[in-house]
């Protein structure tokens, strides 16, 4: 197997690829010149080059995944790069064009020489002039591809006419001397010295004056329409402030847009670099200022992302997904779209593999979405084996969302028009007794009316005892010595202001179930926390020792 064949049957973009020698096959210190390489641009492969036949033996080939990767890459090549641990081991990195032009330039010539050579043997013919008949055709193919516009002279397309048979040779020596141009716009056949004429055609002939005009338009129009499609291409503001500004977008969305022109062959890696410097505002612009301006988009984004991307790891982003159920209040739709948002957080970060994204979505959706009337007509549970892409999923449950919020507003329209007036009726029945039960209930009753008697005689008995001890308790001038009974004087001063300081006396004013203020226990409605009532009860205890203290200072019966 040549290089041609190797590189044919690996199909590799020879525009977009580079050659790396030196290859030691150590995996970190190879990584390390792969790395370097991953800063100009996205790499679709690396081949190792294994066969022994190849003129490419034991190099690396490196393929971009387009020619703009080569721009900033390109202008430093050749180029030597050493490895950062061990000086001795020197990678030679090189553009596959240049090596592929060369190398198997040189075989593809001596095979062709070789076969000419194997033709004259077969042919009986002398190898020097069978080598000329092929030069004399290959400077035909030269002249045919020499542009018009290098010649200010009118062009002539030759026209072979009947002429005495010549020699090979003669014809090959033949230069555009002998040819004699005519004046400019003649149309008379010239005369050639190898027997054939030339038709003079001019320039404006050939190309005329309207079609080169639209030709060059065409082509000014397009590299004017190109670098402002790019300049027109804008980034959303991003800072990491924290709460985040309602005109800025979250890292997440940010970083997606700059994953999106990272695979835009258009775009440059310096143009990206300088597309994230216009949409950084600070405090996120102040961590990329240490970068040089030639850095390549792959280290912005390892710098933000230690700053503002997602540090737990796949698993704990898992759990979460997991824990994720449907909120009060939430339309299945909108649930589901907050599920696959997590589930591709959890993904990135390595915690679920991409071929069971479906199948874990699915599972989730079914577990955590509280109506079972949409997952029972959707049928869902039965599709876990086979589950649908996400936006099958999401477009079955919105049109099925449609369907149900339309049939109860109809119902509702129905009902609400043919609504009667609720009316009440009432209908009473007595239950009649026997006539031989009649005279037990008036027994019955006479015995009621003998204990209500025996009560009122009690009542009465107790009443007059009260004021007997009544009189006895009053002073030989008829007033009663009871403290309770002097509204006036000292005592009376005392018993009003002994109330009025049990008025100012500090009282709970939290509640005894939760310890929160603001509502009493019996409507509460929040869970039990008696550390919290414990606390505030030692509070009110306190402040209530405070009072009293202070109340006995301030007492009448202190001065």
């Amino acid at each position: 197997m040549t290089s041609m064949d190797f590189i044919q049957k690996s199909g590799v973009e020879i525009p977009n690829a580079v050659v790396v020698a030196g290859i030691t096959q150590v995996s970190e210190k190879d990584e390390q010149v792969i790395d370097f390489l991953k800063q100009y641009g996205k790499i679709t492969r690396v081949l190792f080059v294994d066969d022994s036949l190849s003129n490419f033996y034991q190099n690396l080939i490196v393929e971009y995944s387009s020619s703009s990767a080569l721009e900033g890459l390109e202008p430093r090549l050749p180029y030597t790069y050493t490895a950062q641990a061990d000086p001795s081991v020197v990678y030679e990195i090189k553009t596959l064009s240049s090596m592929y032009t060369t190398t198997v330039g040189s075989n593809v010539t001596k095979t062709y020489l070789a076969e000419l050579k194997e033709l004259a043997k077969l042919s009986g013919k002398d190898y020097g002039e069978v080598l000329k008949e092929m030069m004399c055709q290959i400077g035909e193919d030269v002249e045919a591809m020499r542009p018009t516009t290098e010649e200010p002279s009118p062009t002539y397309v030759e026209t072979t006419v009947v002429s005495p048979p010549a020699s090979k040779e003669r014809q090959c020596h033949t230069s555009h001397s002998d040819v004699t141009p005519s004046d400019t716009g003649a149309t008379d056949d010239v005369p050639l010295t190898n027997g054939r004429r030339a038709a003079s055609l001019s320039v404006s002939d050939l190309n005329p004056p309207d079609i080169q005009k639209v030709v060059v338009e065409h082509i000014v129009r397009r590299q004017d329409v190109v670098p402002h499609i790019q300049s027109q291409v804008r980034l959303r503001s991003f800072s990491g402030k924290v709460p985040r500004p309602n005109n800025e977008t979250d890292y997440d969305t940010w970083r997606t847009q700059i994953e999106l022109l990272q695979n835009d062959p258009s775009m440059s890696p310096l143009q990206i670099s300088r597309k994230i410097h216009e949409s950084l505002l600070p405090p996120a612009a102040d961590i990329v200022k240490s970068l040089r301006p030639e850095s390549p988009p792959v280290t912005y984004l390892q710098l933000l992302d230690s700053a503002f991307g997602t540090v737990e790891d796949g698993e704990e982003l898992f759990a979460q997904f997991l824990n994720t159920l449907q909120d009060p209040g939430e339309k299945s739709s909108t649930y589901l779209h907050r599920l696959q948002l997590a589930l591709n957080r959890a993904t990135k970060r390595g915690g679920v593999a991409c071929e069971e994204v479906d199948k874990h979505l699915l599972k989730q959706f079914c577990r955590g979405c509280w109506d079972n009337d949409l997952l029972s007509a959707l049928q869902l549970e039965q599709k876990k084996s086979s589950p649908p892409q996400f936006s099958d999923l999401l477009l079955m449950i919105r049109s099925e969302e449609d369907r149900q919020q339309a049939k109860t507003n109809r119902m509702r329209k129905h009902i609400g028009t043919t609504k009667q007036r609720t009316q009440l009726q009432f209908q009473g029945a007595h239950v009649c007794e026997p006539e031989e039960k009649h005279g037990s209930s008036i027994a019955a009753i006479e015995d009621l009316r003998k204990q209500v008697a025996s009560l009122q005689s009690q009542l009465t008995t107790f009443m007059s005892q009260k004021k007997t001890k009544f009189a006895n308790s009053k002073d030989p001038a008829g007033k009663p010595q009871s403290k309770m009974s002097k509204p006036h004087g000292v005592d009376g001063r005392m018993q009003r202001q002994t109330s009025k300081r049990q008025r100012g006396r500090p009282k709970p004013w939290y509640c005894f179930n939760c310890g929160e203020d603001g509502h009493i226990a019996p409507c509460c409605v929040d869970p039990a926390n008696p550390n919290l009532v414990a606390e505030k009860k030692k509070q009110l205890e306190e402040k209530q020792r405070q009072w009293e203290a202070r109340d006995c200072t301030d007492s009448p019966l202190n001065i």
